[in-house]
């Protein structure tokens, strides 16, 4: 028998008494060895052991009892033949604990990994045409509300590049409507930024450094593919995991979609992003008789750029390599695509 408070479930008032096993019957006494329940081990109800807490043992009329001394009465549990139930086991087992905690980050990796990624690429190719259009205009209007300044380069030049783009033959994408917008990059330097629903704005910077030949048609077949793709939307979406959970569970994604503009002027492509807008880029070049290798050019021209400038001036602002990461792989395998 074991030690035990017991309360008669009528008064708040603990009494002192024993617990014991008798032919598969929980027997109750108090410190003078009269009985005060008898049932058999079927009809009372014991607690799961959490930690250090007194187990419970409760018969059928409400009554019940705390066990203090675990060791003794988890040795009369086993004598009875009473055995803890999986979710009791598994809270008392470090080893499940352990498993259960390096399950739960494998699912985490996998869910930030696969799962977010395929969700926000999934509810990026949910938004209509139309609201992406308009998303662009916004995040335009908040380029042009101090961040960049008009262009100035000659109507000639932007009319060269714009007819350049226009003449490339590109996969059909009847969701957009491209056009190619100048502006003087002022803090964004050297730069080409894919706005939703099909706007490419373009910095003097990047057309002083890239001239309107084949390495301009790269890096706006480059552009041309994340709006094709979607990768704007997508990285900002994904960017704001939660909200985007909740809005796709509940079908109102317009919260999210009104941080949209703020976010695009801070955007940073993901590696796979890259890969792909170079892969639609090497195929459009390829298709329009264009060498792959003079996207390449331009990349090298804004790292040695960027390598050139001061610390000062090369942690300033967002120019194109800061958005448009992985620039040796890049050129490496556009150096490859045109062999």
């Amino acid at each position: 028998m074991i030690p035990v408070t017991f309360f008669d479930g009528r008064t708040s008032r603990a009494h002192p008494a024993t617990l014991a096993v008798e032919a598969q019957q929980a027997v109750l006494r108090d410190d003078t060895g009269a009985e005060l329940r008898r049932a058999p081990l079927s009809d009372v109800r014991v607690s799961e052991r959490v930690r250090r807490a007194p187990r419970l043992v409760t018969f059928a009329d409400g009554a019940f009892c705390e066990i203090a001394d675990h060791a003794a009465f988890d040795h009369m549990l086993a004598a009875s033949g009473h055995r803890e139930g999986l979710v009791s086991r598994a809270q008392n087992s470090w080893r499940v604990a352990g498993l259960a905690l390096a399950a739960l980050l494998a699912v985490l990796v996998l869910g930030y990994s696969v799962l977010l990624p395929w969700g926000a690429g999934t509810m990026a190719r949910a938004v209509p045409p139309q609201v992406e259009a308009h998303l662009g205009k916004l995040t335009l209007t908040s380029l042009d509300n101090g961040i960049v300044k008009p262009s100035q380069l000659p109507a000639a030049e932007q009319q060269r590049i714009r007819s350049g783009f226009a003449a490339l033959v590109r996969p059909r994408d009847a969701g957009h409507e491209y056009q190619v917008l100048f502006r003087q990059g002022g803090e964004l330097g050297a730069n080409a930024l894919a706005l939703p629903g099909g706007t490419i704005v373009v910095t003097d910077e990047l057309v002083s450094l890239a001239g309107t030949g084949p390495g301009m048609m790269g890096v706006l077949a480059h552009e041309a593919g994340h709006v094709a793709l979607r990768h704007g939307l997508q990285q900002v979406i994904q960017a704001s995991a939660l909200g985007a959970l909740s809005a796709y569970l509940f079908g109102d994604i317009s919260t999210v979609l009104a941080g949209v503009p703020a976010a695009m002027l801070t955007l940073r492509y993901s590696r796979d992003h890259e890969r792909e807008a170079d892969d639609f880029a090497i195929a459009v070049m390829q298709r329009n008789g264009l060498p792959p290798a003079a996207l390449a050019d331009v990349l090298v021209k804004l790292e040695n750029r960027r390598g050139a400038a001061s610390d000062a001036e090369a942690g300033r602002g967002q120019d194109f390599l800061s958005t448009h990461p992985q620039t040796r792989a890049r050129i490496e395998a556009l150096r490859r695509a045109g062999k």
